[in-house]
Formats: structure tokens, C-alpha cells, sequence
């Protein structure tokens, strides 16, 4: 078991990495990163009794857009420590940036 689950955390690592270094892989990630914004604003905006159709409301889409780059920020620098560094430790770090 423990081999297999070794084999699985090395394949995600070699997975992400591919997505961070090939530009391609990114760019469709941050296509993806648009629609999984797309999803999660009007739930916010719910929760923060604000109307996602308003522009003059920025508030749930800036919160889950800085949310979702935190989440990039601490995946690009885990792939460059490789791992040494646990990505909710990163995490937590980019999104400290916001509480400075």
C-alpha cells in the first residue's frame, strides 16, 4: 500500500510540474481558473449579501479571483521547491499577503 501510494504522490508531482513549466498546460489551467471563478462568485456574493450582476460590486469576484491566485502562487512555488515544502504551509503563506 505504501508503495502505491508513493508511486501516486510522485505521478502528481510530475503531473503538476507539467502543468506549471509547459505553457500551454497553463494557459488551458487558467481557462479553467476563469470557470471555476465563474461558479464559485455568485456564492460568494450570496454570502456576502452582494449582487454578482452589479460591475460596481467587486467584491466576491476580487475575493475569489485572489483566492484562486493564492492556490497558483503556492502550487508554482511547491513545484519549485519540490515539494520539500508542504503546499498547505505555501498556501498559507500567499494568503497571509492579503492579512499584512
Amino acid at each position: 500500500m505504501t508503495v502505491v501510494l508513493r508511486t501516486r504522490i510522485s505521478a502528481g508531482k510530475q503531473g503538476i510540474s507539467r502543468v506549471v513549466d509547459t505553457p500551454s498546460l497553463r494557459a488551458r489551467h487558467f481557462e479553467k481558473q476563469l470557470g471555476r471563478q465563474e461558479m464559485l462568485v455568485p456564492e460568494l456574493a450570496r454570502r456576502l449579501g452582494a449582487d454578482p450582476d452589479r460591475p460596481e460590486e467587486p467584491r466576491p469576484t476580487a475575493l475569489v479571483a485572489a483566492a484562486l491566485a493564492c492556490a497558483d502562487a503556492a502550487t508554482t512555488g511547491w513545484v519549485a521547491c519540490e515539494g520539500t515544502v508542504p503546499m498547505a504551509v505555501l498556501l498559507d503563506r500567499a494568503m497571509s499577503a492579503f492579512a499584512e
